[in-house]
């Protein structure tokens, strides 16, 4: 006698077979879809965060421009002898004046908050201000270069997701 087994004849696959396969593959494409999709936002943030660096950098630079320019204007102003200057008053227009000797300057301290200074200290602070915008300045530098950096990256990866599916 023979095992019921063996007079059961053996099993074609079936259509039901492929189902799997085809599941599996859409599964994986949804898987790469989520992943370009969330690289592309990814990239999108860095782009955002790049932009703000950018400007905070050019603010920076702005006011160690000015800084800069403060501690030249400090270093021309004499000493002693009254000065004649030019006193910009808008619109390209200039006016002369004779100052009296300056002994001392209004600083800027921030938050709107301005400080008489004597010269020598107005020159202390304004170089420690320039030393720390220059700081600043490298610093961003640093991030916008490293963000830039995973921007390339992130950029490439998204261009070779893209190239893959479409072949």
């Amino acid at each position: 006698m023979s095992s019921p087994s063996a007079s059961r004849s053996p099993r074609r696959p079936s259509a039901s077979l492929g189902a799997p396969v085809q599941a599996s593959d859409q599964a994986k494409q949804q898987e790469v879809q989520q992943q370009f999709n969330n690289l592309v936002a990814e990239v999108r943030l860095l782009e955002s965060y790049y932009q703000e660096v950018v400007g905070r950098q050019q603010q920076v630079s702005g006011a160690l421009i000015d800084t800069r320019a403060a501690l030249e204007a400090l270093e021309a102003l004499p000493l002693a002898d009254s000065a004649d200057l030019l006193i910009p008053i808008g619109g390209g227009t200039l006016i002369p004046v004779q100052a009296p000797p300056i002994k001392n300057v209004v600083v800027s301290v921030g938050a709107g908050v301005a400080i008489e200074k004597n010269r020598d200290s107005a020159k202390e602070y304004l170089q420690a201000r320039r030393s720390e915008l220059e700081k600043a300045v490298t610093n961003l530098e640093q991030q916008r270069k490293e963000i830039g950096s995973r921007l390339e990256v992130g950029r490439a990866t998204i261009q070779r997701i893209a190239d893959s599916t479409a072949e």
